[in-house]
């Protein structure tokens, strides 16, 4: 039987471990806001945050934008 291997991006791991150091109810509210605030289902969300989905770079600046935090690399289209 072949060995499965997963290769996490960058990205997945920033916004895994932003996560992650919230407690769950800080988690779960910051997870509806992203919902609202990227217009999403909440299951993509979660998706991004398991490396089952990329995470667009529109959608990294609107998620670095809700949290007020800094965790992606630097991306050119989010400059204004």
């Amino acid at each position: 039987m072949k060995e499965r291997t997963t290769y996490f991006s960058k990205d997945t791991l920033a916004f895994r471990d932003f996560l992650h150091k919230l407690s769950r109810n800080e988690m779960i509210a910051m997870v509806d806001r992203i919902v609202q605030g990227c217009m999403v289902p909440r299951h993509t969300v979660w998706n991004w945050s398991r490396g089952l989905s990329r995470i667009p770079a529109l959608h990294k600046c609107k998620i670095e934008e809700i949290i007020g935090e800094k965790i992606f690399d630097t991306l050119t289209i989010c400059e204004k």
